[in-house]
């Protein structure tokens, strides 16, 4: 026991050496580790924003082209509701019933990265908070006006089945292919404000309405898209 105190004071400088040597060789591969670990996480976390910044990017443009079918849509509504103004003869008439109107437009946005992020719990580990809440509401906001316009699409194809249609629906078709139209058997088409051309006029006022509401809709979203794209860019 002596001998092993007398050889440790001859040398506790060469050990205390060696024990610091170990301890600074454990915490650098400890620190080392960790700057390893956050790399990662960061270049992840760069790779997830880009990826999102493409996500929005399409979805801005499919915003933009819904925004003008509709705007064309709304446009030949009006260009049909002009025509009740005179319908006096019957070309009117059937130029009325032969322009396609039904139209039902989806709001299609790719959820695929933000999915993501929620499953892997990379967007709530965002360092920038106000970025973070900005993406939640667009994807909100995404998924409440879409919901909105399929109803609003819902109760429309619910009118348009309508036994009320079915001659509107039979004359339109026939005119697409360039058929010619029997009035004997639909009357109402020389006759002045029958039933069945007010029930056109109210089927084209649904359909305008819809189509105003709904561009108003994806007006809305395509602000609050170029929004947020322009945060994940900035």
């Amino acid at each position: 026991m002596k001998k092993l105190f007398s050889t440790f004071k001859q040398k506790w400088a060469e050990y205390f050496l060696e024990i610091l040597v170990i301890t600074i060789g454990i915490l650098g591969a400890f620190l080392l580790n960790n700057w390893n670990q956050n790399s990662l996480e960061e270049n992840v976390q760069k790779l997830t924003i880009e990826r999102l910044i493409e996500d929005v990017k399409s979805d801005t443009a499919r915003f933009a082209y819904l925004d003008y079918r509709l705007e064309d849509r709304v446009k030949r509504c009006d260009s049909v509701l002009s025509l009740f103004k005179d319908l006096s003869n019957k070309e009117n008439r059937l130029s009325m019933i032969s322009v396609h109107l039904i139209n039902f437009f989806l709001v299609e946005s790719n959820f695929t990265t933000y999915d993501e992020m929620l499953n892997t719990g990379r967007l709530y580990s965002m360092d920038d908070a106000k970025l973070r809440s900005s993406i939640i509401n667009y994807y909100r906001d995404v998924k409440k006006w879409s919901t909105y316009i399929e109803r609003d699409n819902q109760q429309l194809r619910s009118k348009v089945i309508g036994p009320e249609y079915n001659d509107y629906w039979v004359i339109q078709r026939r005119l697409w292919a360039d058929e010619s139209i029997d009035t004997s058997r639909y009357p109402w088409l020389i006759q002045k404000d029958s039933k069945e051309i007010k029930d056109i006029e109210a089927l084209v006022l649904a359909t305008r309405m819809l189509f105003d509401s709904s561009r108003d809709r994806i007006a809305n979203l395509k602000g609050h898209a170029e929004y947020l794209l322009k945060k994940l860019e900035d």
